[in-house]
């Protein structure tokens, strides 16, 4: 596991990127996801927003610009573990309708299992 500042880190499981994010999901955050994807390539990637305690626009349109960017150049995203400040934003933001084929999963187990039938 690759660690990017003190809320970001990065794993590597088979083919499959998680990109976990903790704590908070803010302006200060985003320079280390950006970094953190950066580093990544061109896999498949997870999201894991599981322990997200506070969360702010900033944050979460970094994870949009991420999925966007990832988009063309054909990457496949979901999000796993969306913790409810996560939930909110993104539900009242409706982000989802702007980021094709991104699934929202309960667990990482699941996000997983849908990289390896796909």
């Amino acid at each position: 596991m690759q660690n990017y500042g003190a809320n970001v880190a990065v794993e590597q499981i088979g083919d499959v990127s998680v990109l976990s994010i903790q704590n908070n999901l803010d302006r200060h955050t985003a320079e280390s996801v950006r970094t953190a994807y950066n580093q990544i390539g061109n896999g498949n990637v997870v999201i894991n927003l599981g322990q997200v305690t506070l969360t702010s626009s900033r944050g979460i349109a970094t994870i949009v610009s991420v999925m966007l960017e990832g988009e063309l150049k054909k990457q496949k995203f979901c999000l796993c573990e969306l913790s409810d400040p996560c939930m909110l934003i993104i539900k009242t933001m409706n982000i989802m309708e702007h980021i094709e084929g991104v699934e929202i999963f309960d667990s990482l187990e699941e996000a997983l299992e849908f990289f390896n039938q796909s």
